[in-house]
C-alpha cells in the first residue's frame, strides 16, 4: 500500500508539471489546503483552537496569490506582501474578537501557516513555469536525498544526528544522502540542460540540508503534539505534511537559489 501511494504520488506530480503551471495550481490547491488543516491540529490539541476553517482559507488564499503569477498577466510581487499583510491582520482581528486565552500563539501559528505550508506550495507553479525540468529535477534530488539517507542509515548509521528529535536518523545517513543526491545530480545534468552541472551539485546541496531540516523540524512538531503521524490522508505514509515535510523547507531555499542565479 505504501509503494502504491508512493506511485500515485509519482504519477500526479510528474504529469501535472509536464502539463504546466496551471495543471500544477490546481493539483497542489487542495494539498497546501489539507496540509494547512494539518498543521492546525498539530498546533492546536484543546477545545480552545482557532477555527480550522479559517486556517484552511489563510493557506488557500496565500497559495493562490503566489501560484498565480505564471498564469495572471498583471500579476505583481506586492500582491503577494500585500495579501500576507492583509491575512495577518484578519487573523489579529479574529483572535480579538474570538477572545481566546493564548493570543501570540493563536496569531503565531497562523503566520506559521503562511509561511511553513502555503509558500512552499504556491511556489511550485512559478518553479514549473520557469522549467519543468527544473521542478522535476528538483523532486528527484529530493526524493533521492530521502532515500539515500534512509538506506545508508539503516545499513551503516551509528551516530544520531538529532536523538531528542528523530532517534533513527544519523550522521551518516545524512552523508550518504549528500553522496547519493550529487550523483543524481550528476546523471541530471546530462540530460537536462535548464542549469549547468556545477548549479545542479549546488542544488544537490542545498536540497538535502534544508529537505532534512524540515524532515525533523515536522517530527519535532509531531513529538510535541504526541502523535506518529501528521494524518491518515495517505495510506502507509499518514499526512500530506508526512509525505511533504522535507520538501516545505527545500522549495523555498531551492527558489532562492534560483532566483540567484537569475
Amino acid at each position: 500500500m505504501r509503494s502504491l501511494t508512493g506511485l500515485v504520488y509519482i504519477g500526479l506530480t510528474v504529469g501535472a508539471a509536464l502539463a504546466g503551471p496551471f495543471t500544477t495550481l490546481l493539483l497542489f490547491l487542495p494539498v497546501a489546503v489539507i496540509a494547512a488543516g494539518e498543521l492546525h491540529r498539530l498546533t492546536w490539541r484543546t477545545d480552545d483552537a482557532p477555527p480550522l476553517f479559517w486556517t484552511r482559507v489563510l493557506a488557500g488564499c496565500l497559495f493562490l496569490v503566489i501560484a498565480v503569477a505564471p498564469i495572471a498577466t498583471d500579476w505583481r510581487a506586492g500582491f503577494v506582501l500585500l495579501t500576507a499583510f492583509l491575512l495577518v491582520l484578519l487573523s489579529m482581528g479574529l483572535t480579538l474578537f474570538r477572545g481566546g486565552p493564548a493570543p501570540v500563539q493563536e496569531v503565531a501559528g497562523q503566520v506559521l501557516v503562511l509561511v511553513y505550508v502555503a509558500l512552499p506550495f504556491g511556489l511550485v507553479p512559478l518553479v514549473v513555469a520557469r522549467s519543468w525540468e527544473l521542478f522535476l529535477g528538483f523532486m528527484v534530488l529530493l526524493w533521492t536525498s530521502d532515500t539515500g539517507a534512509y538506506v545508508v542509515g539503516r545499513l551503516i548509521g551509528r551516530h544520531p544526528l538529532f536523538p531528542r528529535v528523530s532517534p533513527k536518523k544519523t550522521i551518516e545517513g545524512l552523508l550518504g544522502g549528500v553522496a547519493f543526491t550529487l550523483l543524481a545530480a550528476w546523471i541530471i545534468a546530462r540530460y537536462w540542460t535548464a542549469l549547468d552541472l556545477a548549479d545542479w551539485l549546488v542544488l544537490a546541496v542545498v536540497v538535502t540540508i534544508t529537505s532534512t531540516l524540515g524532515d525533523l523540524l515536522e517530527s519535532a512538531f509531531k513529538r510535541a503534539a504526541g502523535v506518529k503521524d501528521s494524518g491518515t490522508l495517505l495510506p502507509g505514509h499518514g499526512g500530506l505534511l508526512d509525505r511533504f515535510d522535507g520538501f516545505l523547507l527545500a522549495m523555498p531555499a531551492t527558489w532562492v537559489y534560483l532566483q540567484a542565479l537569475a
